[in-house]
Order: structure tokens, then C-alpha cells, then sequence
């Protein structure tokens, strides 16, 4: 019986039926290549006695698109007998089901030519056939690629990288929710051909389909060029849609223009209003410019007040358009936060509000809600700590959304652990600050009375912002793991109860949703070793992990090298307690306290608070070999550190082999000088490749002006110049910096830095370095990246000392024509864009406490006295009446940034003293403007005062280092 079963299976030689699936493979083997070569029908109209007429479609005019359906049609007409098993080719996930699949396919593909290729091509599908089990419907719709997937595989040639594609072995997020796979692990779906690949079959007619095909046309390279023609269903369903021809060379121009501002203007308002898919693709983008992003938030503002969009799309449009805004633009962080919620009221609020949400609709928005709070806590590219405040507003939006709907959206633990995360970022309330001054000077730092009024500030008292968020959680249900561990010790209490130093953090390096305790551990450990106060409280830290038998990590050698690198910082004189009480406070204020700065502390005033150590306090060198002993390898960050930090070259080139594998071998290019086409080096996170950059510009030296143009030598060369040729390390960077051109803003600063450090060279040398900081300014437009806050003060202190040399008459002609006709605009230009100006638009909830516009990036006050000073040296009026415009438009933001930052309020102030002397010699009319801008600003102090300009010219007015307080 069995064997009767097998010669009867579906695909078996010997069933009546079997010849079938071959009539149009041998009868094509029999017609003459002419006729093989148009599309006749009547070869798909042909069929064996044993199929029934019933199953074949019926005949239509042979059009290029009704042909390929016709096809398809009469495929599944013929394998209409077969049920569960097929054939398949071996190691090939994406081989027809059978020989006539590839005979119409290639036939479609190729328009009848290539006949030899095509009966190759049969001829070894039928020689390694096997057979196999044929998937269910709903196992295949499970496997299929998501038409955004698809859309982004037929892009070809570079417009390809500038997308994140998930890998095939690797489930795409964006399009699949991990929590309905159960705990269990989901197999990666196998790779799904693309249209480039000669085994692809269109899905139904779509915009999708319409411009994947139009891209795989035009970016796929070919070995025949031939003329690009859209169907006639592809023209209906534009028609229907309302687009046309033009519509869709606007969208593929939009997806593979690298220049992202020049592919964002396809949404300015007074365009055609593309489809949200098209929206959704290129925030997939990897990078954006602040304009672009700004141009996106417009459309999307717009677009909400016109449309509705579904629940699927406002979580992938939430998700992508926050990664921007946390590397370009934190600012506008609650805005995005803002917009989410308004639009998820609109989407899951019924008119009378009266209706709650389902089961299944609420329990999507608690989890989506509770991530999205996670995706907020994550710290900025730049200044995680100083951006921090803006991650709380838009916290509280998603957190006041959520406790206003019916039934109230539960705050998770995933959500708890958010909040706390960016409480830790912010700086001790004034609460919290008398707490910490009550912490005594032994180790651990248990609290001393100063007064009987001391006495009853306990635990309730002394618990922090982030302390108390998590009780919050503990009265929710949930129990305390290693994670809210780690938070307690930054937030001031240890696990044993004992106090710790409550330090600002932005805990990096790790997520909050994942919270396993053999990666956590060295990071508990670390954190011990931060929250103290000097070099002897942090390695007692140090020696009591050794002494717990934990595995040696570099995550903590990671935190003692921080507290070996950092000079202590000078303790203050003001006694711990006066009798004026509200002068102390005030006195207070203005001095840090220990976990607000990353210097430490020198060693208490007397020997009986120090604390008992069983070995001296190591030197940094001292560490790195014990390191090596106990055969740690550094981690990335750990490298970098040590890259930016360490005392000696060879030292550093030593740690330079020791990871010459690392990043397929990108950091071993990097150190031999073999540079190529080779991608190695772009794998090399940022972070690293600028501390690279760092460790060359910090060893090197400029013995000559430098060279504008350079390139590579020979790595034999190279290795020689780089151990003896402390210029040729300048030059190096400069080149790494010209051939990779690093998305990653903070590298191009580093080189700038060391450009602009060599004022006190010639001064001839000044213009020089100008135009090589001008060159790479134009490098950085052509790479599509923005100006960050360090590197705009840097061009305009390179253009103060260009200017200076002009002056002085050290500079040739023609260098004191070029500034002087591109200095001026090209620092407005840059100011413009830093300032993300061109996002000037009402907010979607004018209700809320963020107010009715979007803020501004506001730079820091050193960044404002520069750009002042520039613009005064090269007596640029208008421009300054233009910036005082705006400084005092947005007098609330930039008061609040100044006061984010140490010594913020003094340089604020001195750049209003540079205002005023930058103005001598404007015209009447434009100074007694910008006096009145500057007077309607109360909080400023009004127009500085002549004895303030005095200081300021002799150099007295510098802000001094603030001392550190407590104990």
C-alpha cells in the first residue's frame, strides 16, 4: 500500500497527471525559436487531455501586463490538482514550484529571449528536484516580505545604504510585533527574491509594486539598457489614485537622492501631497539634517490636520521620527511626544468618549505607550545630561496621555524604569542638595547633624527624585531586580541600605527593557565606583569587587580609569554652617556638589575620615597592566577612553594593535594605513573613530602650516612617518577625515579644535588654517551633515583670529578678500541651520505647558559669545541686530539652557558685554535697537554697564572654575 500511495503522490513520474506540469517545458523545446521568441498565447492555451477546461482562464489580447496574469492564471490552472507537496531545487528557498514557473517567469522577464539559457535552466531544475512538504496559506502570508521591505531590496547601487534594512536573518520590527511570538525565539524567514532577481513574481498592482519596479529599473545595474514602460494597470490605478508619471520619478528621486534637504522638499505643503508610505521610507533613512527634519514635522502637521492616519502607521511615523530628534534635535522632543498623543486620542477616542477601548486595543497601546517612554529615556548624541530636560516634558506627555484615557493606561515596569532613567539625568533639587550636604566626610558617607533641626531628616527625607519613582513601583506590584538595583546606587543608596553619593548619569551603554543580571553586574559594580567622591573611596570600590569573586570586566575598569583621568577639583572654602541661613543657601548655589561633575575630590582635611585600603591608590599606568594581568579586553568604550586619555604615543599605538581584528579588521587598516574601497573602517562605531582622531591630534604638532591637499602614503612610508613625524599625525587625521567623511558630527570637530589651538603660531598661519576649516565645512555640505554646537564656536573663533590677522596686515591679499566677502555670510548661513530656524510652526496642542511653537536648538553661551565676537570683528551690524532678534524671541530658552549649564548665567552675561563693545562704530540707529532688545529682557540684567566693559577689555571678567561643596 505504501508503495501504491508514493507512485500515486502528487509530483510522481508515474501519475497520470504528471506530464502536465511538463507540457509547456517540452512543448516549447519543440516550437521554433522565432515563434519562442513572441508572446503567442496559444502555447498557455494548450493543455493536456487530463486537465479540465474549467481550470484555464479564458483568452484575452496578449497586452505586456494582461500577458504575465494570463500566466500566472494558467500556472495555477495546471497545478490546481496538486495540494500539499511541490517541488523545490536543493539550497534554494526561492525556487519555483515547478518547471513551468521558471518557463513563464523567464519567458515574462525576458520577452522570449536568451532561449539557450532558459533550456539550460530547465534542463537542472528537473535534474535536482526533490520533494517536499507544500506550506499552508497562512504559513506562506507569514513568510512573505512586507512590500516596504520589498520597496526599499530594489533599490540598487549607494541609495541602497542609506536606509536601515533588517537583515534576513533577522525579523524586521518596524513590521512585526515580537510579543506575539510567545517567549519563543521566531525563526528568521529565508531571503524572498526582489525584483532584480529573475525568479520574482509581482504581486498584485500597487503604489508599492509601481515604484519598486520603476527603481529596480533605475538603479539595478544591466547588462541591456532598455526603455522604461508602465502597464496599463499601473497607469489606471495612478489615474485612480490621483497621480501621475511625474508623481513617481518625484518619489524614487526622494528615496535615492543622498542629499537629504533636496529629497525632503517632494513634502513642503505646496507640492503634491506624496503617499504615507513614502513618508514612512525615508524616515527609515540613517541620517537626516535638521532642516529636512524640520520640513517632515511641517508635513506631518499638516497632514494630520487634513487626514487620519491608521494606528500601525502613527507608531512607525512616533518611532522613527524620535531617533531623529534625539540625534539632531532634542528640542523638539516634546513636540513629537505631543503629536503622538493628540493623534492617538483621535484614533482611539469615540466622539461622546463615553465607549472604552477593547482588550486587544488596550493592551497594544499600554505596551506601545510604556516603549515609547523607554525610546524618550535614551540619551542624546551630544550633551545626554544637558538635553535631559527636554526628555522630561516629553515624558509627561506620553505620561498625562496615558492617565487621561478611560480606562487609564498602566505604567508598566518598562515605564518606571524610563521615568527613573532620565530623573537620573538632572541635577539635585534644592532638597536634595541639603541632603547631600548633610552626608559626612567618612566613607560610607552616613548623615551628619548640624543643627537639632537635622535630627528628624530620615530616609523620606534623603530620598531622591529617582528613589521615589521606584517605591512607586514597588507599590505597583513590582519587585526590585538587579536593574533597580543599579538605579538606587546612582540615586543615593546602595544595596545594602548604606548612603552613596547621588551622582548625575544618563546610564548608557545598556537598555531598560532588558534587564539580565550577567550583563548588569559589572555595571552594579561600577556604579559603586562613580557614586564616590575621591580616589581612595573609588578604589576600595575597586578592591571589594576583587574581593567578591565577580569576573574581571571591563565595564569597571572602565569607571576606576574615569576617577585616575579627572583632576580633583578645589574644595570650598565656605564653612558647612553660618548663622545667616539664607546667605548660606545662596552661597550654596553657585558651588557643585560631589556626583555633579566628573573631577573628584581631593582626600578629606583629616586622616581619621579616610578610608582603610589594602593597596596604595594605583597610577593609570599602574592600572592598565593590571588590566593586561587579569587578560581583560577593552570593550569599545573602554578603548576609546583609553585612545583620548592615555599618557603616551606608543602607549596608544600598543592598544591600536592589540585591536587591529576588531571591526573586520577596520581598526588594523586604520593603524597600517591601508585605505581602499573596503567598508571595515565605516563599521567603526563614531564614538571610536573619534577617539582615534583625538589620540592623533592630541600627539601631533604643526612644525609648517599645513597642506590642503593630502593623501595617503604607501604603508611602509606610513608606518615610519607615524612613530617619528609628530605633523604628519595632523595630517593623517586630516585625511581619514577627507577619504571616510564620518557622519558622526563630533569627529570633524576634534581636527578643527587642533586648528584653531595654533593661535599662538604666526599669525600668517591663521588665514591658512582658515581655509582648511572652510574646506572641510564644504566637505561636511557635500556629506550631508550639520554643524554641531563645538564645531560652529570653533569656525567662529577661527574666523575671529583670521580676521585678527587681516588686521594686523599678516595676511596676503587675496586671503583678506576672501573673508571678508564669505566670512560674514558663511556665519550667519551656519547659525541659521545650527538653530533649526526654518521650524518655526505652531505646536498641535497649543494647551500644553511646551507652548504654541516648537523651540529652537539653542546652542550654550559660549557658542553665542563667539559667534558675537566674530560678527563683531568683521562688522557685521545687521547681523548682530539679527541675532539679538532672535536671542531675545527666545529669551526663555536660552535663559533656561544657560542655567542647564555650569557657569552658564556668567557667560551669558559676558556675551551681552561683547554685544555692546562689538557695537562701537554701528550706526546709531541699529545700536539703539539692539539696546532696547536687550533692556526688554529683565531677567538679563538689562544693558551692561560701562565698569563691565572695562573689566571685560582687561580680561577680568572671565568666569572662574566654581568650587565644590559638601563634605
Amino acid at each position: 500500500m505504501p508503495l501504491l500511495l508514493s507512485l500515486a503522490a502528487p509530483g510522481s513520474p508515474y501519475r497520470s497527471g504528471r506530464r502536465a506540469t511538463r507540457l509547456a517545458h517540452h512543448l516549447y523545446r519543440t516550437l521554433p525559436a522565432a515563434q519562442c521568441q513572441t508572446r503567442n498565447l496559444s502555447l498557455l492555451t494548450t493543455r493536456p487531455r487530463c486537465v479540465s477546461s474549467a481550470l484555464l482562464p479564458p483568452v484575452c489580447p496578449a497586452t505586456p501586463w494582461t500577458w504575465g496574469v494570463l500566466a500566472s492564471c494558467c500556472h495555477e490552472g495546471l497545478l490546481g490538482t496538486r495540494r500539499r507537496y511541490s517541488i523545490q531545487a536543493h539550497n534554494h528557498a526561492n525556487f519555483p514550484e515547478s518547471h513551468i514557473d521558471a518557463f513563464i517567469i523567464n519567458l515574462r522577464l525576458n520577452d522570449g529571449k536568451n532561449e539557450q539559457s532558459l533550456l539550460d535552466m530547465m534542463d537542472y531544475t528537473e535534474e535536482h528536484t526533490q520533494f517536499r512538504a507544500q506550506l499552508s496559506r497562512n504559513a506562506r502570508k507569514a513568510r512573505r516580505q512586507s512590500r516596504p521591505a520589498t520597496l526599499l531590496a530594489s533599490i540598487g547601487g549607494p541609495a541602497r545604504e542609506l536606509y536601515f534594512i533588517a537583515p534576513s536573518s533577522k525579523n524586521d520590527l518596524s513590521y512585526t510585533q515580537p510579543r506575539r511570538v510567545s517567549g519563543k525565539r521566531r525563526q528568521p524567514s529565508k531571503a524572498v527574491p526582489s525584483p532584480s532577481d529573475p525568479f520574482w513574481i509581482p504581486e498584485s498592482v500597487s503604489l508599492y509594486s509601481v515604484l519598486a519596479r520603476y527603481l529596480a529599473h533605475h538603479t539595478v545595474p544591466r547588462l541591456i539598457e532598455s526603455e522604461f514602460r508602465h502597464t496599463q494597470a499601473e497607469l489606471d490605478l495612478l489615474r485612480a489614485r490621483g497621480y501621475t508619471l511625474k508623481s513617481v520619478e518625484q518619489w524614487a528621486s526622494c528615496l535615492t537622492d543622498s542629499r537629504s534637504i533636496v529629497a525632503a522638499k517632494i513634502f513642503e505643503s505646496s507640492i503634491e501631497k506624496p503617499p504615507l508610505f513614502l513618508l514612512l521610507l525615508f524616515l527609515r533613512r540613517k541620517y537626516l539634517r535638521v532642516f529636512a527634519l524640520g520640513i517632515i514635522m511641517r508635513h506631518l502637521k499638516h497632514r494630520a490636520e487634513t487626514e487620519s492616519m491608521s494606528w500601525a502607521a502613527l507608531k512607525i511615523i512616533t518611532i522613527r521620527l524620535l531617533r531623529h530628534g534625539r540625534e539632531l534635535w532634542p528640542e523638539s522632543m516634546p513636540w513629537m511626544a505631543s503629536f503622538f498623543a493628540t493623534e492617538a486620542c483621535r484614533l482611539h477616542d469615540d466622539a461622546g468618549g463615553s465607549r472604552p477601548l477593547s482588550p486587544q486595543i488596550l493592551s497594544d497601546v499600554t505596551q506601545f505607550c510604556n516603549n515609547y517612554l523607554l525610546l524618550l529615556s535614551l540619551p542624546a548624541t551630544t550633551r545626554p545630561v544637558v538635553f535631559s530636560t527636554h526628555q522630561e516634558k516629553a515624558q509627561f506627555q506620553i505620561l498625562q496621555y496615558m492617565a487621561s484615557n478611560s480606562p487609564a493606561i498602566v505604567v508598566t515596569r518598562l515605564g518606571f524604569r524610563s521615568v527613573t532613567r532620565n530623573q537620573l539625568a538632572h541635577a539635585k533639587t534644592l532638597q536634595e542638595r541639603e541632603w547631600a550636604e548633610l552626608k559626612g566626610a567618612s566613607w560610607p558617607p552616613w548623615k551628619e547633624n548640624r543643627t537639632a533641626m537635622d535630627e528628624d531628616k530620615s530616609y523620606e527625607f534623603g530620598a531622591s527624585r529617582a528613589s521615589k519613582i521606584l517605591h512607586r513601583m514597588y507599590e505597583a506590584g513590582y519587585g526590585g531586580r538587579i536593574w533597580e538595583e543599579l538605579a538606587q546606587v546612582y540615586a543615593g543608596w546602595d544595596t545594602d541600605s548604606s548612603p552613596t553619593i547621588q551622582t548625575r548619569t544618563s546610564l548608557p551603554h545598556f537598555s531598560s527593557q532588558y534587564g539580565e543580571a550577567k550583563r548588569l553586574r559589572p555595571l552594579l559594580w561600577a556604579g559603586r565606583i562613580r557614586t564616590t567622591r575621591t580616589r581612595r573611596e573609588a578604589w576600595a570600590c575597586f578592591l571589594s569587587y576583587e574581593l567578591s569573586g565577580e569576573a574581571a570586566h571591563s565595564e569597571i575598569y572602565l569607571a576606576m580609569f574615569e576617577k585616575l583621568y579627572y583632576a580633583p577639583a578645589e574644595r570650598s572654602n565656605r564653612p558647612d554652617f553660618s548663622p545667616d541661613s539664607s546667605q548660606d543657601l545662596q552661597e550654596a548655589a553657585t558651588d557643585v556638589l560631589p556626583g555633579d561633575m566628573k573631577e573628584v575630590l581631593p582626600d578629606p582635611l583629616s586622616s581619621l575620615h579616610y578610608v582603610f585600603l589594602s593597596e596604595p591608590v594605583p597610577a593609570y599606568k599602574q592600572l592598565l597592566h593590571r588590566m593586561h594581568a587579569m587578560h581583560v579586553q577593552p570593550s569599545s568604550r573602554l578603548l576609546a577612553f583609553l585612545l583620548e586619555t592615555c599618557p603616551g604615543f606608543d602607549m596608544g599605538l600598543d592598544m591600536l594593535a592589540v585591536a587591529k581584528d576588531k571591526f573586520d579588521g577596520g581598526m588594523g587598516r586604520i593603524l597600517s594605513g591601508m585605505h581602499d574601497d573596503n567598508s571595515a573602517v565605516h563599521s567603526i562605531p563614531g564614538y571610536l573613530f573619534t577617539a582615534i582622531l583625538r589620540f592623533l591630534c592630541r600627539f601631533g604638532r604643526f612644525e609648517q602650516p599645513p597642506s590642503k591637499m593630502l593623501t595617503f602614503l604607501p604603508p611602509e612610508q606610513h608606518i615610519y612617518q607615524l612613530k617619528l613625524n609628530r605633523q604628519y599625525l595632523l595630517e593623517y587625521a586630516y585625511a581619514l577625515l577627507a577619504f571616510y567623511r564620518p557622519k558622526y558630527r563630533p569627529a570633524w570637530a576634534v581636527f578643527v579644535s587642533k586648528l584653531v589651538q595654533q593661535k599662538g603660531s604666526e599669525l600668517a598661519g591663521n588665514t591658512i588654517r582658515y581655509t582648511i576649516i572652510c574646506d572641510m565645512i564644504e566637505h561636511m555640505e557635500q556629506t550631508d551633515v550639520d554643524v554641531d554646537d563645538e564645531l560652529f564656536r570653533l569656525v567662529c573663533t577661527a574666523t575671529l583670529y583670521a580676521a585678527q590677522a587681516v588686521n594686523q596686515g599678516a595676511a596676503s591679499i587675496e586671503d583678506a578678500r576672501y573673508l571678508h566677502t564669505t566670512g560674514s555670510s558663511r556665519l550667519r548661513t551656519l547659525f541659521h541651520g545650527l538653530v533649526g530656524a526654518n521650524a518655526d510652526m505652531q505646536s498641535p496642542v497649543s494647551n500644553r505647558e511646551m507652548g504654541d511653537t516648537v523651540p529652537p536648538h539653542v546652542p550654550g553661551p559660549a557658542e553665542f559669545h563667539a559667534y558675537v565676537r566674530a560678527l563683531g570683528i568683521l562688522r557685521d551690524h545687521e547681523g548682530l541686530y539679527s541675532f539679538t532678534t532672535w536671542l531675545t524671541k527666545h529669551q526663555a530658552e536660552v535663559t533656561a539652557r544657560a542655567k542647564a549649564q555650569r557657569s552658564g548665567r556668567q557667560i551669558l552675561f559676558r556675551t551681552l558685554v561683547a554685544l555692546r563693545i562689538a557695537l562701537n562704530g554701528a550706526p546709531e540707529e541699529i545700536a539703539h535697537l539692539i539696546k532696547t532688545q536687550i533692556e526688554g529682557v529683565e531677567e538679563w540684567g538689562g544693558w551692561p554697564a560701562q565698569d563691565y566693559v572695562d573689566m571685560y577689555m582687561k580680561g577680568h571678567l572671565k568666569t572662574a572654575m566654581p568650587s565644590v561643596g559638601g563634605r
